[in-house]
């Protein structure tokens, strides 16, 4: 089955919007996002391009500078695409005919090099396409969920729990700006190796930072007690929606040099204690399933695995048309 659409490209803040609520519906109805939020970060700084796909039936294919067309827009899928990276989400009601290809292929176009994708969840539909473009599996990550009722019941403050003498838990200082730069130098020791989160720059967590579910309460830092830099730190992601309230360990890390102390540990006991204080409905976090250690941890925590995504990769040499009828 062919598709045609119309490319609206750009990200103004009316472009991400859209973008945003489309990814909210995919997911909504898929369980997972299809998009990383280090995607959207990229394409609100413009780093990566921010494509909007409209289905526009027989008319011919085009493409239109950014804002060009939105006031009418109703986008059947949404792309970014840079930084070696793309990622892909269509609606719902719009699959199953051949708008993924279609919205790929033009995605592909504007890529060069070698290139990564993730299909997100259980979703043959997403692996058959990448491989379809000449993509294949490199990467697992784990959603891992805990029933909410293991949470600790004992009302316990995080910050209060037992930490090594040369080091003090307590919350993030929005009005300090050495906590800022402080996380920002730990994150990245902490995931060096990460391809992700070990990226993070100080103009990126200042944009996280003005993301709605923010609170600084919900990123605790393992500080240094003599000074400001610190040994790790767990960070939460509160969302609270129409199906009530979801507590994700969005980041927990320490420093290598910190490393065999049991500070991971100490770390996911004050997430937990912290994440009680919300009441949620549902707990999850995500972990790289190569990560064992990290999976053993959280498994004796209670997680258990939810759904399993998978990175799939794609050389520069691969020989694919990505000009192909959809």
């Amino acid at each position: 089955m062919s598709a045609r659409i119309d490319v609206v490209e750009g990200a103004s803040e009316r472009a991400l919007r859209i973008a945003r609520a489309l990814i909210a519906e995919v997911e909504a109805a898929d369980g997972v996002s299809p998009v990383s939020d280090q995607a959207l970060l990229a394409a609100a700084q413009g780093q990566r391009a921010l494509l909007l796909f409209t289905d526009r039936g027989d008319a011919d294919r085009g493409s239109r500078e950014a804002g060009a067309d939105l006031e009418s827009a109703d986008p059947v899928a949404v792309g970014i695409v840079g930084q070696g990276e793309v990622d892909l989400a269509v609606r719902p009601a719009a699959r199953r005919r051949g708008i993924g290809a279609a919205a790929l292929a033009a995605l592909l176009s504007r890529a060069d090099g070698d290139l990564l994708a993730w299909a997100h969840g259980e979703n043959p539909a997403a692996e058959a396409l990448l491989a379809g473009a000449g993509f294949a599996p490199v990467r697992s990550l784990y959603r891992m969920a805990l029933d909410p009722a293991l949470l600790p019941d004992d009302g316990r403050d995080p910050l209060s729990l037992p930490a090594p003498t040369d080091l003090r838990l307590r919350a993030f200082d929005p009005a300090r700006p050495a906590d800022a730069a402080a996380w920002v130098r730990a994150n990245a020791a902490a995931f060096a190796t990460h391809p992700e989160q070990g990226r993070i720059t100080e103009s990126d967590f200042a944009l996280m930072r003005d993301e709605p579910w923010f609170d600084a309460d919900d990123l605790i830092l393992l500080a240094e007690a003599s000074g400001d830099e610190l040994a790790g730190s767990t960070w939460i992601k509160t969302v609270r929606d129409d199906a009530g309230v979801e507590c994700e360990l969005y980041a927990v890390g320490v420093r290598p040099e910190y490393a065999g102390r049991g500070l991971g540990k100490l770390l996911l006991d004050v997430t937990l204690a912290r994440m009680a204080q919300h009441s949620p409905d549902r707990v999850s976090l995500y972990v790289d399933g190569e990560n064992e250690r990290a999976v053993r941890m959280y498994e004796h925590a209670s997680f258990t695995v939810d759904s399993r995504s998978r990175q799939w990769a794609r050389p520069a040499s691969s020989g694919v048309d990505d000009t192909m009828d959809a």
